[in-house]
């Protein structure tokens, strides 16, 4: 009897510590099969912490925006050739970068460096060139700061690839802003971008708001189409194009309004090159002088009384009267969006 006993008793530990293991075995199987159905593609996380980017962006913006794919995450930190702080997060091919730089800039074309203004009164600007969109923000709650970022993802879908960049960009700049202790911008849940692509304005309208629409589309040789427009954001940025044309052509003018003299100094080496004064109800006395081409500089608009200012850049292509022309109709029209005393 306790021979039968010792062997059942044996038997039964053997059975249970065969069902334990096929149990913790099962148990294994079934938390990868978890783990997997949940992170998908995104798998392995070890080398992507919750927040990248000097803590500025949150992991779910970047896994959300990157295609599937099995390679691992990559993010470095570090300053790039002038000693400004940069950052990159990639996967594969898929590559984010972020610089904060400092500014003045002194940029040469600081003009074209954008095409489409941030919605929501931010002062920035987004640039979409082939599968990449590239973007900036000034910060002027940081005496010397403007935020550069780069994302892909363009070609696939253009307005997330926009969201993406701007989400990038008010990450990083409110990060930065709260270091400078100032107040950060706000966080939209969702960004009003218009048309991405230039649209042809309706029979009679004047293109940009800033000429009659015959003698546009005479100096044009034909019809035009305009990406942007002319309002009283931070910034704005309108553009006539002509037939055959695309959003990273200058077209046949194309105009920038900054609203803050900070913004223009971050970016231009050359400031204000002539200043017109403001008067409501009376139209604008412009010099020859004025109305020549301003390179890296601007036109300040001055309000003749107060202290309201709007600062103009035009492009213009054809011949230096055409050119003078359209920056009379630009600054004209932006002159009446003004509202000075």
């Amino acid at each position: 009897m306790g021979e039968f006993e010792h062997s059942a008793r044996t038997g039964i530990n053997v059975v249970r510590t065969k069902r334990i293991r096929a149990a913790v075995a099962l148990g294994v199987a079934a938390l990868l099969v978890t783990v997997w159905a949940t992170v998908g593609d995104k798998w392995p996380w070890s080398s992507l912490p919750e927040r990248v980017c000097w803590g500025s962006i949150d992991r779910s913006v970047l896994t959300e925006a990157a295609p599937p794919g099995d390679g691992s995450w990559k993010a470095t930190e570090g300053n790039d050739s002038w000693s400004d702080p940069e950052c990159t997060v990639s996967r594969g091919d898929w590559r984010l970068s972020a610089t904060v730089m400092k500014t003045p800039l002194k940029s040469h074309l600081w003009w074209d460096l954008g095409r489409l203004p941030l919605p929501h009164d931010l002062p920035g600007m987004i640039k979409t060139n082939g599968d990449r969109v590239d973007g900036w923000l000034h910060l002027p709650q940081c005496p010397d700061k403007v935020v550069n970022v780069d994302v892909p993802g363009a070609k696939a879908d253009p307005r997330a690839a926009a969201d993406l960049a701007a989400r990038t960009l008010l990450a990083v700049g409110n990060a930065r802003i709260a270091e400078c202790g100032g107040k950060p911008f706000p966080v939209p849940k969702s960004f009003d971008w218009p048309a991405l692509k230039p649209v042809r304005p309706s029979a009679g309208e004047p293109p940009c708001g800033v000429a009659d629409a015959v003698t546009v589309r005479k100096w044009a040789d034909g019809e035009v189409t305009q990406l942007g427009a002319l309002d009283d954001a931070p910034v704005s940025r309108c553009s006539v194009l002509q037939d055959g044309e695309d959003e990273l052509d200058l077209g046949l003018f194309s105009a920038v309004v900054l609203r803050d003299r900070a913004t223009l100094d971050a970016f231009s080496p050359t400031g204000v090159r002539a200043e017109v004064p403001v008067t409501p109800g009376k139209p604008l006395s412009l010099t020859t002088e004025d109305l020549r081409y301003d390179r890296d500089a601007v036109t300040a608009l001055m309000c003749a009384e107060g202290s309201g200012s709007r600062y103009v850049h035009v492009y213009a292509s054809g011949t230096d009267a055409r050119y003078a022309a359209i920056k009379r109709a630009v600054l004209t029209t932006v002159a009446a969006t003004m509202t000075c005393p």
